[in-house]
């Protein structure tokens, strides 16, 4: 897995514009250019904490996403809203990768919720199946993600509420005041803002432990069954979606 690296702090802009393609190659015999890939497109429920993350993180690293504010929100259902973001990108982008972002906490345990995710994955089936649209939910919810960077829990933790307690003392000296409660510096855009909380999350590795132990976790469960039992989170799939492709 190659090791991708920060760069300097910025001041942040209001959203990420789509990456630009590299400049184009020299035309081939057939007069075609190869051009860079597009970047990869992320929409998500969440407004706040995860468009931030985002954001920050593609300015920080090497790691590059398309981010705009129309592609998240503060729906708790995702299969009301995605499917709408989805065709629209992929009507001007036909080749794009779409990583949808979503807490599995909306739906764990809530029969009719479930029974709308999977009316959703039947509805695109076929962009599933060719990659154009990858699935990235976490158990219970992003929280657990931003855990990994600092310790390999691998108990099931059911709410955002029992994570809470175990992220707080690694993420709140992230952000400038530690004293805030959690929920607060992570449902503020006031807070969420400063890139300094992503800096320091992604810093001396942590980012790339993330990806490795999240994979890891979720390949064990699979293979054990064990993926009911325990805590999780797809969203390593967009980093390695940079490192395989």
């Amino acid at each position: 897995m190659g090791k991708r690296t920060l760069g300097k702090s910025f001041a942040t802009s209001p959203y990420f514009e789509p990456a630009p393609a590299s400049p184009p190659l020299p035309e081939t015999e057939e007069g075609k250019r190869d051009m860079k890939r597009l970047a990869p497109f992320v929409i998500s429920g969440g407004r706040n904490t995860e468009r931030y993350y985002f954001i920050h993180v593609s300015h920080l690293t090497s790691y590059k996403f398309n981010v705009r504010p129309e592609y998240f929100g503060d729906e708790s259902n995702y299969t009301e809203v995605f499917p709408k973001r989805i065709r629209d990108i992929l009507k001007h982008n036909a080749d794009a990768r779409i990583f949808c972002v979503f807490d599995w906490d909306t739906i764990y345990g809530k029969e009719p919720a479930l029974k709308k995710h999977q009316a959703f994955l039947a509805a695109f089936k076929t962009e599933v199946t060719n990659g154009n649209v990858v699935l990235c939910s976490s158990m219970p919810c992003i929280e657990y993600w931003f855990l990994l960077h600092f310790t390999n829990h691998k108990g099931l933790l059911k709410s955002y509420s029992a994570i809470s307690g175990l992220l707080a003392p690694f993420l709140k000296p992230c952000f400038p005041d530690p004293s805030k409660n959690l929920k607060k510096l992570l449902k503020s855009e006031k807070h969420l803002k400063d890139p300094a909380w992503v800096e320091k999350l992604c810093a001396d590795g942590k980012l790339e432990r993330a990806i490795l132990w999240a994979e890891e976790n979720i390949n064990r469960a699979n293979e054990e069954g064990s993926l009911d039992r325990q805590s999780y989170t797809y969203i390593y799939k967009l980093f390695k979606d940079y490192t395989e492709g």
